[in-house]
């Protein structure tokens, strides 16, 4: 029999394989002062369709590397255009589509003027923060923390905004709330007390393998037998114990395994579903970042109780070879996401239909230098992130940056209309209807609103 002792001496043991249920280490700053937008500035609740959004969604995707923006959305005009192009002499886009307020599109990026077109995307400009760090995983962290004015290791403890968001809104008996559609649970959705699991893409939908691993350390039987262990845990779970030293532990880690016991049952053997839309499929890169669309819509026509789904796209830090291998990144994420868009319309369950419950966040960690090298760009400061769904209210948000004034390194500046924690509470207000002032606490202090939503 697995006695107390053993149970919890094995699920602690196992605690690392339980993908993002607790925490470690990161932290940021960031200055509160609020500002005006190019198109946006703050406003009431809602969203740009009219009103609440009933059982929402988030499709988070990161764009990995940093990407060059200002080749995806370059200027056609004024001394923002005089300026890229003296700076880029052999990588400048000059057949941009204009797509309004001096700002092109980049023609390789699939799919994007369509959806610009119907008015489904918010360009967020410029996103910025004080004293930005150009190192990719210390610029991943403070993105992903999004911490304020004395953040650091200690007091953000390691969680991601969402993974806060998560620890106050997620069930605690419920582990499939939050889903990565990769092989682990990055910074950006680590809670301290809830967090998300990660799911491989293939057609048995399996939790990934360190979740898997979740039984390691255990004794024979129960660390070949999958169906004892789960019993095992679901009897801890619901018998109380008169030893008070271990009560609180025992159900802390009974209610944990449990979960993920149930969300084993729930998603073992789920059918991938085939969309109603046809994905890009003539370029020269794998199919992962579709597949990771394809899995986010199966799971979302399953009906499962899911509120937030983190994905990745990587190749995005273009030292060299940008113009050719741009082409190919661009086209694979505008076709992507242009795909997954027009799939969610096919998807009606008890909740409503998936296009008027879906909003896709990109981020990257930063932009590019705004001067060229030798055949691509190094890493600079400002980003773009584009907020994408039915209930959004297109057009420009937040403040293009003026390229004629870069700072001392050749960088643009930081500016508080544009600062990448007004993304992130906007979100949560708007879209996943926290409480202003809860929100503000999520983050750390009060940032202005975007009125995308």
């Amino acid at each position: 029999m697995l006695t107390r002792r053993d149970f919890i001496q094995s699920a602690i043991a196992s605690s690392v394989g339980l993908a993002g249920l607790t925490a470690c280490g990161g932290g940021s700053s960031s200055s509160s002062e609020s500002g005006g937008t190019a198109s946006g500035g703050t406003g009431g609740g809602g969203t740009g369709g009219g009103g609440t959004v009933i059982n929402p969604i988030l499709v988070v995707v990161n764009i990995d590397g940093g990407w060059d923006w200002l080749n995806i959305t370059p200027p056609i005009s004024g001394a923002n255009k005089m300026a890229y192009e003296a700076q880029r002499p052999t990588l400048k886009i000059t057949n941009a589509v204009d797509i309004g307020s001096g700002v092109g599109l980049n023609p390789d990026f699939t799919g994007m003027n369509t959806l610009h077109g119907l008015g489904k995307i918010a360009w967020v400009m410029g996103l910025s923060m004080p004293n930005a760090n150009l190192s990719h995983f210390t610029a991943s962290d403070l993105w992903s923390q999004g911490g304020t004015v004395g953040s650091s290791p200690v007091s953000l403890n390691g969680s991601g905004w969402l993974g806060r968001y998560a620890d106050i809104a997620f069930s605690a008996t419920n582990a499939i709330q939050g889903i990565s559609t990769l092989s682990s649970t990055p910074r950006m959705i680590t809670g301290l007390q809830k967090g998300f699991i990660p799911l491989n893409a293939n057609p048995s939908l399996t939790l990934m393998s360190g979740l898997r691993n979740y039984e390691r350390g255990l004794r024979p039987p129960y660390d070949l037998d999958l169906t004892l262990l789960k019993n095992a845990y679901n009897l801890g779970f619901i018998t109380p114990t008169n030893d008070a030293s271990s009560r609180s532990a025992i159900e802390i880690i009974s209610a944990k395994e449990k979960s993920l016991s149930d969300a084993t049952v729930s998603l073992d053997g789920l059918p991938l579903r085939t969309p109603t839309v046809t994905y890009p499929t003539d370029l020269p890169i794998n199919g992962e970042f579709f597949d990771q669309l394809k899995l986010v819509s199966t799971l979302i026509a399953s009906n499962l109780p899911i509120q937030i789904y983190y994905c990745r796209l990587s190749g995005w830090d273009t030292h060299s070879n940008q113009s050719t291998t741009m082409r190919v990144l661009l086209r694979a994420l505008g076709g992507g996401l242009n795909a997954f868009y027009q799939d969610l319309a096919s998807i009606n369950t008890s909740l409503g239909n998936a296009q008027d419950r879906v909003m896709i966040m990109t981020w990257s960690e930063f932009g590019r230098r705004l001067t060229e090298n030798s055949g691509g760009t190094d890493h600079g400061t400002n980003s773009l992130s584009m907020c994408i769904g039915k209930n959004v209210k297109g057009g420009f948000y937040g403040e293009y940056p003026a390229l004629n004034n870069p700072d001392l390194y050749g960088n643009m500046r930081y500016m508080n209309t544009s600062d990448y924690r007004q993304l992130y509470a906007t979100i949560l207000d708007r879209w996943l209807n926290v409480a202003p002032s809860v929100t503000n606490n999520i983050l750390g202090t009060n940032y202005t609103r975007f009125n995308f939503l």
